[in-house]
């Protein structure tokens, strides 16, 4: 892309890119522009919420942030961000989101990968033509070329927590697209969902491929484990 302008502070995980009116950078929870990404995110998980706060938890402070910004409208308009928490090799001591959900010992026993977890990924209401999510994509695919991680994993959602709805759903996720058992996780016990699995035999795989959430689409398109 021509207009691409890329420059790289001293930290190696960090970038800052522009493409056309947008910039795709990095920051930390100290930057001032983690207000609006806050906000974002409040807006966009919390919508029915009657709470006009930020969406903020302990884990932000010890993550990167991923974040797109349209200058065309402001130079701290952000309309859509990711948060990335890094583990260096051999770091024994770092506390994932996906811990308080899920049993993942299975993805922590070799010491010495480097992890990304990346997760809270939302994109602006107005901006959802696909242009941010694969400038999101690019900012993520850089920060893993940059941090050499050996493995990236996250949290996804389906729009309910009601998992009766979505029982064909996990099915097929469960028969088409599971890890193989040396990457296996399991959820922790209050959040385990207790439901038969419908038989590989009638599911419609293409169906249900396409009913998927678009993120988790995305996902399983570039090789994902669920």
């Amino acid at each position: 892309i021509k207009d691409d302008k890329y420059s790289k502070p001293s930290n190696s995980r960090s970038f800052n890119i522009l493409i056309g009116s947008f910039s795709i950078k990095i920051i930390n929870d100290s930057h001032p522009l983690m207000t609006k990404v806050k906000e974002l995110r409040q807006r966009i998980f919390f919508k029915n919420s009657k709470d006009n706060g930020s969406d903020s938890d302990e884990f932000d402070k010890h993550c990167d942030h991923l974040v797109v910004i349209d200058n065309s409208v402001s130079k701290d308009f952000v309309v859509g961000t990711y948060r990335l928490l890094f583990k260096r090799k051999n770091e024994t001591n770092q506390r994932f989101y996906s811990q308080s959900e899920f049993e993942i010992s299975n993805l922590l026993k070799n010491k010495r990968n480097t992890i990304i977890e990346a997760g809270r990924s939302c994109v602006h209401e107005k901006y959802r033509d696909g242009r941010i999510i694969k400038l999101l994509w690019r900012g993520l695919a850089t920060y893993i070329i940059n941090s050499k991680a050996e493995l990236i994993f996250g949290c996804a959602s389906f729009p309910s927590s009601d998992h009766r709805l979505f029982k064909k759903s996990l099915s097929y996720l469960n028969h088409f697209h599971s890890p193989p058992k040396h990457l296996e996780t399991s959820p922790v016990k209050k959040f385990k969902a207790n439901f038969k699995k419908i038989d590989k035999n009638f599911l419609d795989a293409a169906e249900e491929f396409r009913k998927l959430p678009p993120l988790i689409k995305a996902y399983i398109r570039v090789g994902a484990w669920v």
